[in-house]
């Protein structure tokens, strides 16, 4: 991957540390900002927190800040594989446009009880003009115009009745 990935975590910055404290200043005025790749992708690496087990469901959203759904999400159920690893990948899939998202990772234990959350202002900024989906254009098949021909034609018939 030719882009470094942005690591997320769930861990709230230590106002005790002061290089913590400084980077925590720092971030109130800086807004992260993600580039999406030629696949109009943004992965983002997930720290998995201590309280995290086999199962939980890890999610990610991406939503516009005056909007009430999301435009992007991803999610991934944890396996052991991941618990040991302690990161997992997360991947937005089709940026279609660039502009400021507010994004949460959260991670849902047994019966979707949220066990941990985070929230962050991202600019995200779509490569070159975005994810443009393709448009499949239907025609009518033949079978419908031939069905509608009998039917318009029986209707005349019987009205003529």
């Amino acid at each position: 991957m030719s882009t470094p990935l942005v690591q997320l975590t769930f861990a709230q910055q230590s106002f005790d540390d002061p290089m913590s404290a400084a980077m925590g200043h720092a971030m109130e005025y800086e807004k992260l900002s993600l580039k999406a790749n030629a696949a109009h992708n943004i992965t983002l690496q997930c720290v998995l927190p201590d309280g995290a087990n086999e199962s939980d469901v890890i999610s990610l959203s991406a939503t516009q800040p005056s909007a009430r759904g999301a435009q992007y999400f991803t999610e991934k159920t944890l396996s052991n594989a991941d618990l040991e690893s302690g990161t997992v990948n997360l991947t937005l899939s089709n940026i279609t446009q660039s502009q400021c998202f507010v994004v949460q990772m959260m991670l849902h234990g047994k019966n979707t009880t949220l066990k941990e959350s985070q929230q962050l202002d991202v600019y995200i900024k779509a490569f070159e003009q975005g994810y443009i989906p393709a448009q499949i254009k239907t025609e009518p098949t033949k079978s419908q115009g031939v069905r509608s021909y009998f039917a318009s034609m029986s209707s005349t018939f019987l009205s003529l009745f």
